[in-house]
């Protein structure tokens, strides 16, 4: 490999580290000045040389903006997530006040049937009581008379066995009719008032009114609790996913910031003095008030940088230039080479086709010999 292109190649290396210290160097030295004029009188104060100072200002101010938006974003979000977990738990609760209500219903269905003070109420549902009590004593008696009997062979336990557990299903279902029975004459009566204040039917009237001013209350209570997750859904629903809004409004401060990087590193620039553009003159006093004597050996890094920098492109230029006439050379002498070559073929193959009119002469000769013998 010619030591030239390896020189080259340490030197664009080179060059891209000194580029990147200088401009590491340039946005810190940019912010601090920037920093050192925030306090100062208004922007606009500054004339039209000074617009950058305005856009400095705005984009600040942008960022603190879309900051606040975040922490908005992600509160309206924190929020939705603590009113579902909070819904979530309330409606748990209520199913377990809908499941006591329910026992309460079956226990206050059972307390009318079995208080005559109700006979009344109760009349329209003493038939079906009865005949489901009647119909579970029998199939108690039953099942114990299978359970007792001892003595038969196999088949005869088998078949008692298959018996059993038919009655025993018959006997779940009876039970489960009868507390369906229970709970919905409880719950058809448990709007109505207790003939006295001291029997079981006014204790579990008492229970149930309780429980529902809790449950009614818990009702309320989710209630608005979803109309809030209600407007807080909404308001994602216009504006998209928080996830997705907040990764938008972050990537809209790293463009910010890439603008304010760009500043930072023109400004610090001209304080350093290694701009290509010339700057105006109200421009460099203004530089020149806030810049301090202890930013001289950042300055100084700048200009060190910055020359470096000149003279590892200046020395590429130079070796990329001479390598190129290197190669314009090689192509002149291979060009040259191949006119040579050329030239030789020409001449061999002139002399071949004048060997080859040689020839036809003789050719023309020998007939016209051949024809005056015709």
């Amino acid at each position: 490999m010619d030591d030239r292109k390896k020189r080259i190649e340490d030197l664009v290396k080179n060059s891209q580290e000194s580029r990147s210290s200088l401009d590491t160097l340039l946005e810190n030295f940019g912010e601090a000045l920037y920093s050192r004029i925030k306090e100062m009188s208004t922007p606009e104060a500054f004339g039209p040389d000074f617009e950058d100072i305005v856009q400095y200002n705005t984009l600040l101010q942008d960022i603190e903006e879309s900051n606040l938006s975040i922490a908005k974003i992600e509160e309206k979000n924190h929020r939705f997530i603590e009113l579902e977990e909070a819904i979530e738990t309330r409606e748990q609760e209520e199913k377990a006040r809908a499941k006591e209500m329910a026992g309460f219903y079956g226990k206050l269905g059972r307390a009318l049937l079995e208080d005559s003070s109700y006979d009344d109420y109760t009349s329209l549902f003493k038939e079906q009581a009865d005949s489901l009590r009647t119909k579970l004593e029998s199939l108690q008696t039953r099942i114990g008379e299978l359970d007792n009997k001892e003595g038969g062979n196999v088949f005869t336990w088998i078949g008692k066995s298959a018996q059993g557990l038919v009655l025993k299903s018959f006997l779940s279902k009876t039970q489960e009719s009868q507390e369906q029975l229970y709970h919905n004459i409880g719950e058809r009566y448990s709007n109505r008032d207790s003939v006295s204040e001291v029997d079981d039917v006014a204790f579990i009237r008492l229970e149930i009114d309780n429980l529902r001013a809790v449950s009614n209350n818990a009702q309320n209570e989710i209630s608005m609790l979803k109309d809030e997750k209600r407007i807080i859904s909404a308001g994602f629903g216009i504006d998209g996913n928080p996830q997705k809004q907040i990764q938008s409004v972050k990537n809209h401060i790293s463009d910010v910031n890439e603008t304010l990087c760009a500043l930072y590193r023109t400004f610090g620039a001209q304080a350093a003095a290694i701009v290509d553009v010339d700057i105006t003159p109200d421009r460099r006093y203004f530089i020149d008030t806030i810049v301090t004597a202890e930013d001289g050996e950042i300055i100084g890094r700048a200009v060190r940088l910055n020359q470096s920098i000149a003279d590892n492109e200046s020395a590429i230029v130079k070796l990329r230039a001479s390598l190129a006439i290197d190669e314009e050379k090689a192509k002149i002498e291979k060009y040259k080479k191949s006119i040579e070559d050329r030239k030789i073929k020409i001449i061999e193959l002139e002399a071949a086709i004048s060997e080859f009119e040689d020839s036809v002469r003789d050719c023309e000769n020998n007939i016209q010999e051949l024809q005056k013998k015709l």
